[in-house]
């Protein structure tokens, strides 16, 4: 190979190095844009996180939590519903409320219903530092447990202990 041959083959190289460089930074600015676009965290005041939880409640006034983990500290129990006739509203958000009274932070979450139904196990699962962690794969609800259900109120816990609250519906 003669050094003009090699000397293309280096530019090229280097080309595509810095191509996938660029193409890294970019999908990163962009998972970092659509991270602050559906997470809100703010420190309030207990009385304005009560305030707050009260109007979303209101929403699904008489409708029962799919995941009831008001029983004590056994395992929760999942109320199986579905829609009714006719109703065939296609679910858009998962919707978080959670506010943490030690901190005095109120996080609200809203995840696009598409990204979920991408997830490989379409299991839901919810994690917590709380008394009410609980795994989808023990309790078997899924994504389309979800859509079966359609939208509405999936859980409203507060924990005993640390006054915790969490609040999570789909819409």
């Amino acid at each position: 190979m003669d050094a003009k041959a090699k000397k293309t083959w280096i530019s090229i190289a280097l080309a595509i190095v810095i191509i996938f460089v660029i193409l890294g930074v970019a999908l990163i600015g962009t998972a970092v844009y659509v991270f602050r676009q559906h997470v809100n965290a703010q420190f309030v005041s207990s009385q304005t996180a009560e305030e707050e939880f009260q109007r979303a409640r209101k929403l699904f006034a008489g409708q029962e939590p799919l995941i009831d983990l008001s029983k004590g500290r056994g395992d929760p129990i999942i109320h199986r519903r579905t829609r009714h006739t006719g109703a065939e509203t296609e679910i858009q958000s998962l919707r978080v409320l959670a506010f943490d009274p030690i901190a005095g932070k109120l996080v609200k979450v809203s995840l696009p219903f598409w990204l979920l139904r991408m997830a490989p196990s379409r299991n839901f699962t919810f994690r917590s530092a709380g008394d009410f962690d609980f795994d989808s794969d023990r309790l078997h609800l899924t994504v389309d447990d979800l859509e079966r259900a359609g939208p509405g109120l999936i859980l409203d816990t507060r924990d005993p202990r640390k006054g915790t609250l969490v609040l999570v519906w789909t819409e």
